[in-house]
């Protein structure tokens, strides 16, 4: 027997799923997310100098992010869409817009960049080695290389989704 379009927008799965919405296996993760932050703030709360500090630093974020980071990185897609733009208009037979061939990587790159970035710049080089008991010298060779595995993976992408277009006839 065929399915018709009426039978894919009933809600299967029995009444559980029917009063909340998606499988009891969702509702066991949620809770089980729950409760560990809650081990995660009550083990926080024994130290509330370092609850402060964390505290601060998410605000701190938050700002940074609101005022610097994210104005700049519009600003950056802003003068990315208009470079790409142009070229993408002089060559109409692509039909693969580059934007996110490049954003993506870029964005994953500047992540680990903001992560790392103490480390990358060998600014704590007493406490690593303190902590972890090894050497910062690697670690800004090894975001270069990462951040050109990216471009280059990304690179490939497009070129393959370039070459699966041509194939495809133009509608």
């Amino acid at each position: 027997m065929s399915r018709t379009s009426a039978d894919d927008t009933r809600v299967t799965g029995g009444p559980f799923r029917r009063l909340y919405g998606a499988s009891p296996w969702h509702l066991v993760a949620l809770l089980a997310c729950f409760a560990l932050t809650a081990y995660a703030v009550s083990r926080l709360l024994e130290d509330l100098p370092v609850l402060l500090r964390i505290a601060l630093w998410f605000v701190g974020a938050a700002l940074v992010w609101d005022l610097v980071v994210g104005p700049a990185l519009a600003l950056a897609d802003r003068l990315l869409r208009r470079l790409l733009g142009r070229r993408a208009g002089e060559r109409q037979r692509l039909r693969v817009p580059a934007l996110n061939y490049v954003r993506i990587p870029g964005l994953v790159s500047l992540l680990l960049l903001a992560v790392w970035l103490p480390v990358i710049l060998q600014r704590s080089e007493q406490v690593f080695r303190s902590k972890a008991g090894l050497s910062q010298d690697p670690f800004l060779g090894r975001w270069v290389a990462i951040t050109l595995v990216l471009f280059a993976a990304s690179a490939v992408a497009y070129v393959v989704a370039v070459l699966r277009s041509r194939r495809r006839p133009s509608s």
